[in-house]
Parts: C-alpha cells; sequence; structure tokens
C-alpha cells in the first residue's frame, strides 16, 4: 500500500492530462459497445422487417452506427494520443525526480551505488512505472466505469440477463486478476531484480574490457552474462505465457457470459416479453464487454513488476537529514583532519591510525605514498565520500558528515580517481562546474590545467565536440579537461587525486608549475605518486603504515 499511495502521489502533478486519457479510454470503450450492440439490434431488426414485410426506419440507428463507428475510431486515436503524451511527460518528471534523488543523496551512499543500478535506476525502474497508468490505473478504473454503463443499457432490455452477465463477468476477472497477480508476483520481480543486475554485469563488463582480456577472462564475463540473460529471458518467457492464458481465460469467460445471456433471455422471447432485435442486441452488447475484461488480469500480473519498480526507486528519495543553510555556515577555506581512523573491511588492518592534518587558505600539501597506502582514500574522507570510523573531519570548519553533497561542493571541489567527460563540447563540458562562465574564464582555466594549446589545435577549439567518454583526448588530455572543469568551481579548497596521471615528466612539472599559481588563495590537498615533479612551495607529506610523515 506505500508504493500504491507514493505512485498515486508522484501521478497526481499530471491528473489533468491522466483524466482526460481516461476519459477518453471510456469513451472508446463505450463506442465500441454501442457500436456491436446496435449493430446486432439493427442486422436483426432489418431482417425480421424484410420477413415481415413491415416499414423500418433506418435513418436513426444507421446514424447511431456511423456515430458510434466514427466515435470509436476518433475516441481511440485522442485515447492514444493523450495517454501517451500523459506518460511521456510523468516519465520527464519521474526521471527528473529520481536524478535528483541520486544527487540529494549522501556521498558514501550515491558511492556505494554500481553505475549499472544507477542506470537501471533511471531508465528501466522508471519505464516501468509507465504501466501503472497504461497497464493498471486506468483500465480497472474503465473496466468498472465501463460495466456500470454498460450493464445498464442491457437491464433496460434484460434486467435478470444484464445481471447475470455483470456477475459472470465481475466474478471471472477477479478470479483471473488474483491467479494472474499469485502467479506473477515471483516471476515479475525476479525480472526487476535480473534486469538491474543484468544492466550492471553490461556496464561493468564493458568498463573493464580491456583488464578482463588481458587476464584471459573475457570468456568467463561472457558466459555468466549469457547464463544470466537466460534466466531473464527465461521469466520474461514465463510472464508472457502467463499473459495469453489469462487472455484465453478473458475471452472463454465472456463467451460463457454470453451463453448464460442467451439462455436467460430466450424464455423472454417466447413470452414476447423481449423483442429479437433486444435479444441480438444483449448478446453482442456481452460480447463487447471482452475489451473491457481482457486487460484486468494484465493488470494484475504488471502490478508486482511496477511495484518492484516503485520500491527501487522510492529508496533514492529517503527523509534527508535537515542540514545548515550553506550561506550561514562558516566557511573559513580550511581543511582539518583530527586524529582520523579508517578501516576499509571489518577484520583487515587499519588503512589509517591516528592521521592529524591542517590545510589552511594558500596552502599547498602534497601527499606520496606506494599504491595501495591510502591516498584516494584520503581525498574521499576529505570530501566526505567515506566516512571515518574514528576521528572527525571539518571542511570549511562545519563538520564534514553533517554537510550535504551540495553544501560540501560550495566548500571543496574535488577532481577524483576516476572522472568523467561528456558528449559535448569542450566548452559544455567545462561549463558544468560554471555555467555563466565567459570564453576567457574557460581558457584560463585550461592554461591552468596545461590544455590551452590543446585545445586551441583542435579543429573547433572550445566548441569541438569530445565525443563519447572523450574519445576524441586522450587519457592525459581527458584528465586535464576534468582538472580544468574542477579549478572552475569557486569551492576555496581543492581537493585533487593524481592530476598528473597519464603525463609524461615535463607536461606533469608544467602542469603543477601552472596549478599552483592557479590555485591563488585556494587550499590544496593533492596526491600524487611522483613527489619528485612538486615545485617549489609544495609541503610534501608521505603515507605510509596508516601515518602521515612529513617527507624529507
Amino acid at each position: 500500500m506505500t508504493e500504491l499511495r507514493a505512485l498515486l502521489r508522484l501521478h497526481w502533478p499530471r491528473w489533468p492530462w491522466l483524466l482526460a486519457g481516461g476519459l477518453l479510454m471510456l469513451a472508446a470503450v463505450l463506442a465500441s459497445f454501442g457500436l456491436l450492440a446496435l449493430s446486432g439490434w439493427f442486422i436483426t431488426a432489418t431482417g425480421l422487417a424484410g420477413l415481415a414485410g413491415t416499414a423500418l426506419d433506418i435513418y436513426r440507428p444507421g446514424a447511431g452506427i456511423r456515430f458510434f463507428a466514427v466515435g470509436r475510431a476518433v475516441t481511440r486515436y485522442g485515447e492514444r494520443l493523450v495517454t501517451h503524451e500523459a506518460v511521456l511527460r510523468l516519465l520527464a518528471d519521474l526521471r527528473v525526480r529520481v536524478f535528483r534523488g541520486l544527487m540529494g543523496l549522501s556521498l558514501p551512499r550515491l558511492s556505494a551505488l554500481r553505475s549499472g543500478d544507477t542506470l537501471s535506476r533511471l531508465t528501466a525502474d522508471v519505464d516501468a512505472l509507465d504501466q501503472f497508468y497504461l497497464r493498471i490505473l486506468a483500465p480497472v478504473a474503465t473496466a468498472l466505469l465501463g460495466l456500470t454503463v454498460a450493464g445498464t443499457v442491457l437491464a433496460l432490455f434484460a434486467p435478470i440477463a444484464a445481471l447475470a452477465v455483470i456477475v459472470c463477468i465481475l466474478a471471472a476477472a477477479l478470479i483471473a486478476a488474483w491467479i494472474s497477480g499469485h502467479m506473477a508476483r515471483g516471476p515479475g520481480r525476479a525480472v526487476v531484480q535480473q534486469g538491474s543486475r543484468l544492466r550492471e554485469q553490461a556496464v561493468t563488463s564493458l568498463e573493464s574490457l580491456a583488464e578482463l582480456r588481458i587476464y584471459g577472462a573475457d570468456a568467463l564475463a561472457s558466459r555468466q552474462f549469457r547464463t544470466l540473460a537466460a534466466t531473464y529471458e527465461g521469466n520474461q518467457r514465463g510472464l508472457a505465457r502467463m499473459a495469453g492464458l489469462t487472455q484465453a481465460a478473458g475471452t472463454l469467460a465472456t463467451l460463457l457470459a454470453v451463453w448464460v445471456a442467451a439462455v436467460l433471455m430466450v424464455p423472454l422471447v417466447r413470452a414476447e416479453a423481449l423483442s429479437g432485435p433486444g435479444f441480438a442486441l444483449v448478446l453482442l452488447g456481452t460480447l463487447a464487454l471482452m475489451e473491457l475484461l481482457v486487460p484486468l488480469p494484465l493488470a494484475a500480473q504488471a502490478l508486482p513488476r511496477t511495484l518492484g519498480a516503485a520500491r527501487r526507486i522510492l529508496k533514492l528519495t529517503p527523509k534527508q537529514p535537515v542540514h545548515a543553510d550553506a550561506t550561514t555556515l562558516p566557511g573559513d577555506g580550511t581543511l582539518v583532519l583530527e586524529n582520523v581512523a579508517f578501516t576499509t573491511t571489518t577484520g583487515e588492518a587499519p588503512l589509517f591510525v591516528g592521521v592529524d592534518l591542517y590545510v589552511a587558505p594558500g596552502d599547498r600539501i602534497a601527499v606520496s605514498g606506494p599504491s595501495g597506502a591510502g591516498k584516494s582514500t584520503l581525498i574521499s574522507l576529505a570530501i566526505g565520500a567515506r566516512v571515518p570510523n574514528d576521528g572527525r573531519i571539518l571542511l570549511g570548519g562545519t563538520p564534514v558528515a553533517s554537510l550535504s553533497p551540495e553544501d560540501a561542493g560550495l566548500r571543496a571541489a574535488w577532481l577524483p580517481q576516476r572522472t568523467m567527460v561528456f558528449a559535448a563540447t569542450v566548452a559544455d563540458n567545462l561549463r558544468l562546474a560554471a555555467p555563466q562562465a565567459t570564453d576567457d574564464e574557460l581558457q584560463a582555466a585550461l592554461y591552468a590545467a596545461a590544455l590551452d594549446s590543446t585545445v586551441a589545435n583542435l579543429p573547433q577549439g572550445l566548441a569541438t565536440p569530445v565525443g563519447a567518454a572523450g574519445r576524441a583526448l586522450s587519457g592525459g588530455e581527458a584528465r586535464r579537461l576534468c582538472l580544468a572543469r574542477t579549478l572552475l568551481q569557486p569551492a576555496p579548497v581543492l581537493l585533487l587525486d593524481e592530476p598528473t596521471r597519464g603525463l609524461d615528466d615535463d607536461t606533469a612539472r608544467d602542469l603543477l608549475a601552472r596549478l599552483g599559481k592557479a590555485a591563488g588563495d585556494r587550499a590544496v590537498l593533492m596526491v600524487t605518486h611522483d613527489p619528485d615533479l612538486l615545485p617549489a612551495g609544495f609541503t610534501r607529506y608521505s603515507l605510509s603504515r596508516g601515518r602521515l610523515h612529513p617527507a624529507v
């Protein structure tokens, strides 16, 4: 029920579109009912009039048939147009909401999400929610209202038969929906979970393809992916078979209702309490109710999958702790680590023990150490992407644990170990950090990142597209583009994780010299593998055995 209420709240902002689509859906179904019922009455009445040689007004029923025929086409087209417009608008709203939810997560939670899982929630889970309106909410509401209207019309000709028809159809619909929903609960949830795992594995395998080939593990990864895909497809086939069976059951239930109506109406026709055309109207009108019945078991089948997707999406928007207003927090441009201890996994030796560090405005701190010593972890702790086991970290005079990602981003600009270049122009990639930045400011950031000459030689300069994942750039150039984007952020603290990775020694020295000047009064904490390349003005520390030591 929690998921259902949440789904209804998510749909509420678009209620005018959803209501219009639902009314058009109801009008289309009633037009189909009216067309078939009136056609049955008209054909039978025409035949009987011909046999009896009596006159029959064909204009009014003929006009009614044309009205229902044209009305069905128009309302069906309008229903498709309006409902899909409503759903597309709703999905756009949901994607924005999910993205904001992701951005509102704490950095430790956001870092814990795999990229494939994030992709799944932004795409597949949101797409699955379109079924709530198109396959669950609108069809069920249309069926209830449509049965009420159709039953009232049929009752005007044969009340007992109409009551029997409605009871048969409702009973069959409820039984089929219960069976379908019960049987689809497990496979439906499995499809959602396996689809997410499938995307996670696909993204992870593609990102690690080079490493998998180097170590000869690509065949194993391929087999694992095919096994998971086969299980996923098997569950989907099971759901499809179940949908076919429920549709067949709905058809049989409608035919049973037609038979029941015929049995109940034959005595009425013999007693001349019901005319032959009325008999045909009720029978064919009952047959038209199949359109209302068939979607109900499918709605029950889609419900578990939709609720599963909703449950995963709702986890992205938990109640966030109340953070102080960023403008009122003291932002003195300092970074302080006090007696920080951190262990990556329970039972392992601590990665940090009693680490103390003070970085003031204008300071240039460089931390070096062997691979695996925890340099990148130190940076992620400083920005709040990880939580220390002991001690505290102050960013701008405020405990980093109490800062939202937005607040932390106002105090520190972070160049993580893994950076992202988007399929856009150089300027667009840079303006992600400063949307209002001028071209001169972009050029200054590129100069500080030692990338100005490279961009100047590109075909369109700042307007040159860099391709997906920055394919138009080398690894070192893409890294420096991300560094330039980091420098454009107005935060008073710079946290840089290996800014010279992928560069030759001469380029790295040039970059570090420019970086030291461009940082100005900002506090800089940088980790590096190459302390010998550092220019004068950097205070050097060595990280070993979980502690920071001044470098000689």
